[in-house]
């Protein structure tokens, strides 16, 4: 018998030396090659879902948007937040989604000679670094997205990652001002539908939003933000790049997927409720809904939650964040004028989305330039700006308004008192996020060289832009 095992297993041997092992592990099922076309909702539909998705909720809990009612929510209200809670945002949600994604698209492109897919596809990556850097600090960058050539990238500093994604906008730029190839994107563009200009405004957009972010290292780039945003981003509705989700479940925005999910599990926190109604602010009934226990940012069928439905909008950057974007940056460039223009344009803008009854937004907005005018030093003016801001934001921007928070200090926020613990020594609000555990599983030297770098990168130690 023996002998008989001896046999097949050589007889084996010397058919696997014949074949080509790779043409023989084909799935016929799966194809070889993806068109463009194909390619790009997916990459658009993963940037815009992390936005909405756990990094971004957790903002908003950080931020006093919300608190945790039940389940993993509590502790994160508490400053919990361990290496496994944005495992699988960093592996399945950028690096092996919407960068691999854009990153292929980018290669398929350039091999095609189709300029306006690189292009799209180059503001995709830009977005998914440029929160990614916000929320982390030093990422893998320069050597990430090589597959098998670089399992173990090395980490980039933050200085180094937001100057790439200023030249990943840059490049789309060029790529999109230039004249389209054969069959350009149309209807698998999900944002514009191929229009390439509204696409070049979003990119100067985003460009003076990233700016932004290192505005504490580098003052010497106001006067491009302000050109950015005065001359070259959008400057209506009508220019927003807002990716429109489904009614299903199976399409729906990130807020409402939780909601439905994780039902009674996070709630709006009340110091956010409190600030609205003390201000009589009209958007307070579009964002919650007081069930006579809590405020509930989602309830099921309840349409007038406006960032709480399947199909809740989600703009990657909106017209309200260009407009207070720049009343920023005209105060510190000393335009008060500029500024209180900017500041009640951008809350016009925000209502007018909402749809609010059009008195009483008027009646809001002049209030607040009154207190605008009524705040005595520039500093005064600036908490004006920011908190309103912060307002805002709320439901499309959670990871810009945390940004905001830790860059500038505003709004106040009271931490939790139960805050402080071993990887948030300090007891604030945390300054940025920890690394996640699979790094250190499967890239642990490249991963220690970079916490080394950033004195630990525990929770209460700021990154480099906003320290």
């Amino acid at each position: 018998m023996k002998y008989i095992i001896k046999s097949i297993l050589l007889v084996g041997l010397f058919f696997l030396s014949a074949c080509n092992l790779e043409e023989v592990n084909i799935d016929p099922t799966r194809p070889a090659d993806v068109n463009l076309n194909l390619m790009l909702p997916e990459a658009i539909t993963q940037t815009a879902f992390n936005q909405g998705a756990n990094p971004a909720r957790t903002a908003g809990i950080l931020i006093q948007y919300f608190e945790g009612f039940d389940a993993q929510q509590v502790a994160y209200t508490d400053y919990v937040l361990p290496e496994i809670t944005f495992d699988n945002y960093w592996r399945t949600g950028i690096y092996s989604g919407s960068l691999r994604s854009a990153n292929l698209i980018v290669d398929k492109a350039q091999a095609e000679g189709k300029p306006y897919y690189e292009g799209i596809a180059k503001i995709m990556s830009a977005i998914g670094f440029g929160n990614a850097t916000a929320y982390f600090g030093d990422i893998p960058f320069s050597e990430a997205l090589k597959g098998i050539e670089n399992l173990k990238p090395a980490y980039d500093t933050q200085e180094a990652v937001y100057a790439g994604v200023q030249q990943l906008l840059d490049e789309a730029i060029v790529l999109l001002s230039g004249s389209p190839s054969l069959a350009p994107p149309g209807t698998d563009d999900l944002v514009f539908g191929g229009n390439a200009e509204k696409w070049v405004q979003t990119a100067k957009a985003l460009k003076a939003r990233y700016l932004m972010h290192t505005i504490k290292r580098n003052p010497g780039a106001l006067s491009t933000i302000i050109s950015l945003l005065k001359d070259d981003a959008f400057q209506d509705a009508t220019g927003e790049p807002v990716f429109a989700w489904g009614t299903a479940e199976t399409d729906n925005n990130p807020l409402s997927k939780f909601g439905i999910e994780r039902p009674s599990t996070l709630i709006i926190e009340q110091s956010f409720a409190d600030r609205m109604t003390a201000a009589a602010d009209p958007r307070q009934a579009s964002y919650m809904n007081d069930n006579g226990d809590y405020n509930e940012f989602f309830n099921i069928g309840m349409s007038s939650l406006f960032w709480g439905n399947n199909d809740s909008p989600m703009p990657l950057i909106s017209l309200e964040e260009v407009k207070l974007l720049l009343a920023e940056a005209e105060l510190m460039n000393n335009n008060e004028a500029g500024a209180r223009a900017a500041l009640l344009e951008g809350v016009a803008a925000n209502m007018a989305k909402l749809g609010i009854d059009a008195t009483a937004a008027d009646t809001y907005v002049q209030a607040l330039g009154a207190s605008f005018d009524a705040a005595a030093t520039m500093a005064e003016k600036h908490e004006v700006i920011m908190n309103e801001t912060y307002v805002t934001y709320y439901g499309q921007a959670f990871h810009q308004t945390y940004a905001n928070y830790r860059r500038t200090g505003y709004p106040v926020l009271t931490p939790s008192p139960t805050g402080a613990n071993g990887l948030n020594p300090g007891g604030g609000v945390p300054k940025r996020y920890l690394y996640p555990v699979s790094e250190a599983q499967t890239n642990s030297a490249n991963l220690e060289a970079a916490k080394s770098r950033q004195s630990g990168a525990l929770l209460d130690v700021p990154v480099w832009a906003f320290e």
